[in-house]
């Protein structure tokens, strides 16, 4: 019997875990994405970072990332870490939609988790406010009733209330499109963020036909919301994927009041435009979107209205048949007296892709368009002239990975963990090389090495470096039996500081499979390891070889 896709996947990604190596000696537990940057026209100073959900990698999680690709923050390492929050994301759960929000006037992150069961069925998740410590401060569990958790929108729409799909119902169908006489419908709910009393709900089934999906192929998901937006006027603007179509729905009774893309249409795109399979569809002001000249000063929220959207630009499960070039990121202005549609501005996949699955469009605050290819595995960066400033894909170390939304903003943190450090000598004769570093901490510039021949005192600076990437590396002049490191500001406060580490020495007889940086990836330390003659390593030795540097 040929196995659900989902469960191939799931499988695939667990013989990926088991053989993706590590790239960090200080937290080998951490096998992160990569992320390679080909194009970078930004300001080296910005401390802008990228948020981005790894898929099916063996390691799903949240993850941040600077400008230059270097790991920042491991979410997915972070939550194993914390007992309190193994209980939110249990392993083996996949997460979307990390993204920056202001929350209680502050900088937050919010991103949604999905626990799946063995037939990759979304049984379990929950939708989840974290402060700049990594701290979880809101949690909103799946609600009760709902079969399967939909994970796919979770937005504060602002202080008190957020946007947020509940999951799906599965009911009795006899359509032909069902699956075993099964369709399951899609929901959302606007949500009182204190009382998580529900404000208004929307269910697909009281109002849109089975036969209204545009899929060839029989699916339990029939209409598959992908993102829900809130306008002025207390409606909604939905996306649904397996529709092809984008719906405005009335904020009071749920009635559907128009159709964007797909067969039915309430609108004709005056320029071609096909709208039919799309992601992440955003209201967006006038003044943020290129209005043509023709209209300028005759456009108004009552008569027309803009759109971002991310057209994917072709579905494998639906009429496999392509309707754009290449994915892209669009702006869409509607007339809403005329009912007509044309696109203002479009940003292409830079190498002309299809990225079938996920994306998002971001508008930022210089008026940048920064777009994540979801199923295309990477982000760019255009300036409204359709100039390209930056451009990057995502991998891991076996395969290309997925991030169902990618955005950028600036972000400081600083957690409530201790960095890590990672000492290694191949004699006690011999320098000592430092690998330090801090999950998730964003204001550290330098770090000061300290060592000593004993565990508990006699701890002398050894050697200071700038901090360079996730994992910085430093060479101290001296064999340090022990040492530990501080993280340093750029005012050169004490961010924090490591616990005291020994450091590893290879016997001499394993020696030769080692180098004066590290041994090879899988030595046995417990075997092949120990300070051995070093344990005579004096006191007097330690201070002589240290002074003797500070004089070379």
């Amino acid at each position: 019997m040929l196995l659900p896709w989902t469960t191939r996947i799931l499988i695939f990604s667990l013989l990926i875990h088991l053989v993706q190596p590590s790239a960090f000696l200080s937290r080998p537990d951490i096998s992160a994405p990569t992320v390679t940057v080909h194009i970078n026209h930004l300001d080296a100073a910005s401390n802008d970072l990228i948020s981005l959900t790894s898929w099916y990698t063996g390691h799903d999680g949240p993850y941040l990332f600077d400008l230059r690709g270097n790991l920042v923050w491991d979410g997915h390492k972070a939550f194993e870490k914390t007992p309190a929050i193994d209980e939110v994301l249990p392993s083996g759960s996949n997460v979307h939609n990390l993204h920056f929000v202001q929350y209680q006037g502050a900088p937050h992150l919010a991103f949604s988790t999905v626990e799946r069961d063995s037939e990759g069925l979304n049984t379990g998740g929950k939708n989840i406010i974290m402060n700049s410590s990594y701290a979880i401060v809101e949690v909103f569990d799946k609600p009760d009733g709902f079969t399967e958790f939909d994970p796919h929108e979770f937005r504060l729409v602002d202080n008190s209330t957020a946007i947020l799909q509940t999951g799906r119902i599965r009911h009795p169908s006899t359509s032909p499109f069902s699956i075993n006489g099964e369709v399951a419908e899609s929901a959302f709910q606007l949500v009182d963020v204190f009382s998580r009393k529900v404000n208004f709900e929307w269910r697909s089934l009281s109002h849109v036909p089975e036969n209204e999906t545009c899929l060839k192929i029989p699916q339990l998901d029939y209409y598959h919301i992908n993102s829900v937006d809130k306008d002025f006027q207390g409606n909604y603007i939905i996306n649904a994927y397996h529709a092809c179509s984008i719906t405005k729905i009335n904020g009071t009774d749920g009635s559907i009041i128009w159709r964007l893309g797909g067969e039915g249409s309430d609108f004709k795109m005056i320029d071609g435009y096909k709208l039919m399979h799309m992601h992440h569809v955003r209201i967006r002001d006038f003044a943020d979107v290129r209005i043509p000249k023709e209209l300028l000063g005759k456009v108004s929220k009552q008569t027309h209205l803009a759109l971002s959207i991310f057209d994917n630009g072709f579905f494998f499960l639906g009429k496999g048949v392509p309707t754009a070039g290449s994915s892209s990121a669009i702006v869409v202005l509607l007339d809403l007296d005329a009912m007509t549609g044309q696109v203002m501005e479009r940003y292409t996949q830079p190498q002309g892709m299809y990225g079938a699955l996920f994306g998002s469009v971001q508008f930022l605050a210089n008026g940048d368009r920064f777009i994540g290819w979801g199923g295309q595995r990477g982000f760019s960066q255009y300036t409204q002239n359709n100039e390209l400033l930056l451009h990057a894909e995502i991998a891991n170390e076996v395969m290309p990975t997925w991030s169902y939304r990618t955005f950028k903003a600036p972000w400081s943190a600083r957690p409530t963990t201790q960095p890590d450090l990672y000492t290694y000598s191949w004699n006690c004769h011999w320098k000592t090389s430092m690998y330090a570093s801090w999950n998730g901490a964003t204001d550290v510039t330098s770090w000061r090495f300290y060592g000593s021949p004993f565990e508990d005192s006699g701890f002398e600076e050894i050697t200071f470096v700038v901090k360079d990437g996730f994992e910085t590396r430093a060479m101290a002049p001296v064999f340090a039996a022990y040492a530990y490191v501080e993280a340093l500001h750029t005012d050169g406060s004490v961010l924090g500081r490591s616990a005291t580490v020994k450091t590893k020495v290879p016997k001499s007889e394993w020696a030769p499979l080692c180098n004066e940086l590290r041994c090879w990836q899988g030595f046995d330390w417990t075997e092949q390891g120990g300070l051995g003659s070093c344990n005579e390593f004096s006191a007097d030795l330690f201070r002589g070889m240290l002074a003797q540097s500070v004089l070379t």
